[in-house]
């Protein structure tokens, strides 16, 4: 016998389904399972992100040391992230170089290690930097320009010493001053002395040239001083390897066409060829060092050990010369094929000693930090990817 129900209420249901039917007519999933589904999809849309290395956060009393580490290590996870594993690598070495001690320096090691490199050992400063080589290089060369000062003026004992005390004391009270507080660039240090010898040498190359007659020592050292100034101002649009690479390029840049001129012309090496191949040589090497160096990405030390190893190898060369008795042409060029040597199986064997570090300059086109805008770095800016090549126009802090 069929037992008929009761007829239901339209927007009813019966009684006992009224726990579940109710809910799903509603809004077709009961709000449990929403909830659960919504927690779900959050969670998963948040590993992705949590994944994602992130930098520490600017502070409000970051020294100059500081900002160049954050900077530094900014790039380095913008470098991770689009897959340029070697410019990361690099760009965090550059903000363990700039705060070794620093609150960026854990991360930026955890970084390298991520990328397999090389991660360095976290070390306490030693005061051993860039400062302390600029304050040294800068005492020398007071002394040196005092010394040309005392010789130029023709002075007495009294009036010499007058001048190597004020050289030396003022060039190194000053240069300690003039950097406290400031971040000093790698390269500086270097290219005060590429600027110093630089302008020497074309003083007395251009003296030579000229004829001048009589006490040349101030020419030499205004030349000189015009020189070490030239090169600090350059010094921060520079890297450490650009500067050893322009050491290196200016002096042998110099002195191989100058003996090979001296080859050429028959031994007469008091003519004027030999003096302008000199000249040329060292000209052209200051503009070709940071070019050679922007490919080759040689470090620093590497640089100054293979200039080393030409100035051996010149040696090892006129000792050769000296045992077997040969003289004038034969001597000149045992002295410049031993420094090609030299310069050749140096640069082989210190192929471990680092790459140089990041280029100074924003990865991009424009760089605006604290309201100043400045010119970034433009190889930085060009990014290769899958889908091609793109060009970063502006960065910094907004």
């Amino acid at each position: 016998m069929l037992q008929r129900r009761p007829p239901v209420k339209p927007g009813f249901a019966p009684a006992h389904s009224a726990g579940l039917a109710g809910p799903v007519a509603a809004g077709g999933v009961p709000p449990v399972l929403r909830l659960v589904k919504w927690l779900l999809v959050t969670l998963l849309a948040a590993g992705p992100v949590a994944a994602q290395p992130v930098p520490p956060l600017a502070a409000a009393n970051e020294d100059p040391g500081d900002v160049v580490a954050r900077v530094r290590f900014e790039r380095a996870v913008r470098a991770e992230l689009e897959g340029r594993s070697e410019e990361a690598i690099r760009e965090a070495q550059a903000c363990i170089e700039a705060k070794p001690d620093g609150r960026f320096a854990t991360a930026a090691r955890e970084l390298i290690g991520r990328l397999h490199g090389d991660v360095p050992e976290p070390v306490r400063s030693t005061g051993v930097g860039p400062r302390t080589e600029l304050v040294i290089a800068a005492t020398l060369s007071g002394l040196y320009l005092s010394t040309l000062m005392a010789a130029a003026t023709t002075s007495g004992e009294k009036g010499y010493v007058g001048w190597l005390m004020a050289g030396t004391g003022g060039s190194l009270a000053g240069s300690i001053l003039a950097t406290s507080g400031a971040r000093v660039p790698q390269s500086m240090p270097q290219m005060l002395e590429n600027g110093l010898g630089y302008g020497t040498a074309v003083t007395l190359l251009g003296s030579a040239l000229g004829d001048a007659q009589g006490n040349i020592a101030g020419i030499v050292a205004a030349g000189a001083g015009a020189g070490a100034v030239a090169g600090l101002v350059a010094s921060p649009h520079l890297t450490g390897g650009d500067s050893a690479a322009m050491t290196a390029t200016l002096v042998y840049g110099g002195l191989l066409p100058a003996a090979i001129a001296y080859l050429a012309g028959g031994g007469e090496g008091k003519g004027h060829p030999v003096q302008w191949a000199a000249l040329a040589g060292s000209t052209a090497g200051i503009v070709l060092g940071p070019v050679l160096n922007s490919r080759l990405h040689w470090s620093r030390g590497r640089w100054n050990l293979t200039s080393l190893g030409g100035a051996v190898g010149a040696l090892f060369g006129g000792g050769t010369a000296v045992l077997a008795g040969v003289s004038d042409r034969g001597a000149v060029a045992l002295v410049t094929g031993g420094a090609l040597a030299g310069l050749a199986l140096t640069a082989a064997l210190t192929g471990d000693f680092g790459s140089d570090e990041p280029r100074p300059g924003a990865a991009s086109l424009l760089h605006l930090e604290n309201g100043k805008l400045s010119a970034g770095d433009v190889a930085s800016a060009v990014i290769a990817s899958e889908k091609g090549a793109f060009l970063r126009v502006l960065d910094g802090r907004f």
